[in-house]
């Protein structure tokens, strides 16, 4: 039987590969600023994504927000995770998820779940292109998993600073190895590009990991393209804060922030 580290060669289109109570990360998972020894932040966003699911849940609360802090940098070593109720109210829970390496925390994330129930609806105005009416774009390459992410370019691009606006979908990729990804957990893969897609600096003259992400949830995307809307600012003092919004062919399903770690390369 091979070991678990040839596993990981073995699991194309797949962030991480399940071993008992472990994931263990693939190539595919590193980080595009840190190198091999550690995590990029889209694959620990959505691996805790995948942690915080429940179905039972789902059925009467709506995920109203997803918030991740990352402690450091996430080793590319195997990761367990633990939930834990932080308020289990009839209106209102909040958990928190943790990820943990050689058992101390690496990154945690917190999910915010409302009482479903029917309310007027106020949604914000979209008025994005669709994604068959724009072409094909050039992204980094570890941005494309493999192959099983596709992108269409509305406006911007990833090296170049300023506001960008692109559309994305998921065909056939996993986070954890023979587990299809719902789109709570996508929107939450997607929401980790922002700072990266809408960038305000030369990514080939600056390293800029994100810290944290949040998504605000108005309600979960529909369909299988996902698009961000998004631009990072700075006031020259080490760090910056990325604004996204996400939509789908429906009109804007939420809104996000990442707050950007910003040194010379």
């Amino acid at each position: 039987m091979p070991s678990p580290h040839a596993r990981l060669h073995l699991a194309p289109n797949t962030y991480f590969v399940r071993d008992g109570d472990n994931f263990l990360p693939t190539e595919l998972a590193r980080s595009p600023w840190h190198g091999t020894k550690w995590i990029a932040g889209g694959p620990t966003s959505c691996l805790l994504a995948s942690c915080a699911e429940d179905a039972e849940l789902n059925e009467r609360f709506a995920i109203a927000r997803f918030q991740l802090d990352i402690f450091g940098k996430v080793p590319n070593l195997p990761l367990s995770s633990s939930v834990k109720a932080l308020r289990d109210g009839a209106q209102t829970k909040l958990h928190c998820v943790s990820l943990l390496a050689n058992g101390e925390v690496v990154a945690q994330a917190h999910v915010l779940r409302v009482r479903r129930l029917a309310t007027p609806d106020f949604s914000m105005p979209s008025n994005y292109p669709k994604p068959e009416d724009m072409p094909l774009g050039k992204v980094p390459e570890l941005a494309q998993m493999g192959g099983s992410v596709s992108f269409r370019r509305v406006s911007g691009d990833p090296g170049v600073p300023g506001r960008s606006v692109w559309w994305m979908t998921m065909n056939g990729g996993e986070v954890i190895e023979g587990q299809t990804p719902s789109n709570f957990v996508k929107a939450c893969l997607f929401a980790d590009f922002g700072h990266g897609f809408g960038n305000a600096l030369r990514p080939t003259e600056w390293a800029m990991p994100n810290l944290d992400i949040t998504v605000q949830f108005m309600r979960m995307p529909v369909g299988d393209w996902f698009l961000l809307d998004a631009e990072t600012h700075t006031a020259g003092n080490g760090h910056g804060t990325a604004h996204t919004l996400f939509a789908d062919e429906m009109g804007v399903y939420a809104r996000g922030l990442q707050t950007v770690f910003i040194a010379p390369r």
